[in-house]
């Protein structure tokens, strides 16, 4: 086992001991790792130093002293000067991000005192909180981002990430998963009904991505 696989695991435990963990949907390329749960023979890729804690219900969500028992695993709890955004870094790199969806403020961060934090608001994320997968990992229960979600939201920011091997990064992984889901009736149909049902705008940058990285959505191709 890898020492991300290791710290990963530490992680979800605090959030499961402090009671955060119900409140949480793992996003981001982590998600990844645990698709080998429903997908015979998927291999995760390579690990990122980053874990994306998903929090759909942001008012809802509490933790009992996570500052405190994320500094017992020896993690530093950092706030952004300008955003006030709060991340939690270990000594080898690994980086824990909280992320939400916005208020009706529309600000780029949302405190969420319940768990003594504040999470970068991002609107595109909200199909993470529609569509996840619950799992039993380490005798815990634990929601991740269904596949589906992953893949098209994806898809989506990928005109904006940056640099540029960044979205190849993310290609090479939605490729990747999109050849389980092909084979799959359950999340090939789910992901085709899916983005039927985004919103315009974001229905067109999909396709706009799709397009231009010659991806095809036809199953089996």
């Amino acid at each position: 086992m890898k020492n991300y696989e290791i710290e990963m695991n530490q992680v979800l435990n605090v959030l499961n001991e402090t009671g955060a963990l119900k409140h949480c949907i793992v996003a981001g390329s982590w998600a990844m790792y645990f698709y080998e749960h429903i997908f015979d023979s998927f291999v995760p890729r390579e690990e990122t130093t980053d874990l994306d804690i998903f929090l759909p219900n942001p008012k809802n969500a509490s933790a009992l002293d996570l500052s405190k028992r994320m500094r017992d695993i020896d993690y530093i709890e950092h706030k952004d000067y300008l955003t006030g955004k709060t991340t939690f870094l270990s000594g080898t790199g690994f980086t824990i991000e909280f992320l939400t969806t916005p208020d009706r403020t529309l600000s780029n961060t949302l405190a969420i005192p319940g768990m003594s934090i504040v999470a970068e608001a991002l609107p595109k994320m909200a199909p993470a909180g529609w569509n996840y997968i619950e799992i039993k990992h380490n005798n815990i229960m634990l929601k991740v981002v269904s596949p589906v979600s992953f893949v098209l939201q994806k898809l989506l920011i990928n005109s904006e990430r940056t640099p540029e091997y960044k979205k190849e990064k993310d290609i090479e992984a939605v490729k990747y998963v999109l050849s389980f889901i092909k084979i799959s009736g359950k999340y090939y149909d789910e992901l085709i009904n899916a983005l039927d049902a985004y919103p315009k705008k974001w229905k067109r940058a999909i396709i706009k991505t799709l397009e231009q990285y010659n991806i095809s959505l036809d199953r089996f191709k």
